[in-house]
């Protein structure tokens, strides 16, 4: 998964990419109040904790 903010109507990643110039990609949004949600539901506090296990394959 990579990280993304958007702002200025457009995407600004936050985590680095190895794609080469032209690759097309495909965008899942995730809007952060649904992960946020979750917080504190299995006892996890660490936001980034709950997006690992949400992204898993074990919800696929």
């Amino acid at each position: 998964m990579v990280k993304a903010v958007y702002r200025d109507n457009s995407f600004h990643l936050i985590d680095p990419v190895n794609l080469q110039e032209g690759d097309e990609v495909e965008l899942k949004i995730l809007p952060d109040l649904e992960i946020k949600k979750l917080k504190g539901a299995f006892r996890i506090r660490e936001t980034r904790t709950i997006e690992e296990i949400i992204e898993s394959d074990i919800f696929e």
